[in-house]
């Protein structure tokens, strides 16, 4: 499992009560992660020190992206590769150097490439997938989709909605592209469409990521569904029926 993976997984569990008779001053969880898109090594260190949970490289070839794994990798950075295609061969190269994971395309990326036990994959959503191949990348055990989300202006609910179907429909988390100026009420509805981890474009600087930083972290905890609690109400099915009461025939009572 990719580090990655396991940040994801550490969002959505309750944090528990300090240990001791003391009251400890706890820090407020964030929502979701932040990632950060970067060039080159100097901006990726920045950012993260200001408080970005990952740092994605992003180069105009394989070779200059695995230079800037090199040359960030450490104890505890999360760092991923955003490139055109990936082979066995690339996969093995950047898990040597300290990728935790790579976004690529369906196309782009090589079958024999995919080992969700060295490295994670990101699927990068071109398009309008069909219903039927994103519920077929369930077995896969993706990290998850990057999805390039034109933030700003308002999302239609249409838009949501596409979000929801891409998260729902392949049970992956989110990875969604957003502007570093990106509003509370932008990130909660990301929030609430199955994104896990917003990224920021190349150019982000760190004061932007300290403040957006302070935006995800007075995210509310997501609203409990309306029809939670409600009793659901049970219609058996036909071939239920029929097998109770074949022939119609009713057994009698002794």
């Amino acid at each position: 499992m990719s580090q990655l993976q396991k940040m994801i997984a550490r969002l959505s569990k309750p944090q528990g009560p300090g240990i001791g008779f003391g009251v400890a001053a706890r820090e407020k969880p964030r929502q979701m992660l932040l990632a950060v898109l970067a060039a080159d090594v100097n901006t990726a260190k920045a950012l993260l020190a200001a408080g970005a949970d990952v740092a994605i490289a992003c180069a105009t070839d394989a070779q200059a992206v695995k230079s800037l794994i090199e040359g960030l990798a450490g104890k505890d950075t999360v760092l991923g590769a955003w490139v055109s295609a990936i082979d066995a061969a690339g996969a093995e190269a950047l898990q040597a150097a300290g990728c935790d994971f790579v976004i690529s395309t369906l196309d782009g990326t090589a079958a024999d490439a995919v080992d969700s036990e060295k490295m994670g994959i990101v699927v990068a959503v071109e398009g309008a997938p069909e219903d039927s191949t994103l519920r077929a990348l369930g077995p896969l055990g993706l990290d998850g989709l990057f999805v390039e989300h034109r933030s700003g202006g308002g999302m239609s609910l249409a838009g949501q909605l596409e979000l929801v179907r891409l998260s729902s429909f392949s049970g992956s988390q989110l990875l969604v592209t957003v502007s570093p100026d990106a509003s509370l009420a932008e990130l909660r509805v990301l929030r609430d469409s199955g994104g896990a981890v917003v990224v920021t474009p190349e150019k982000t600087t760190a004061d932007q990521v300290k403040a957006l930083v302070e935006r995800l972290k007075a995210l509310p905890p997501p609203r409990k569904p309306k029809h939670e609690g409600q009793e659901m109400a049970l219609v058996p099915s036909v071939s239920s029926s029929y097998v109770e009461g074949e022939d119609g025939e009713e057994e009698e009572e002794v």
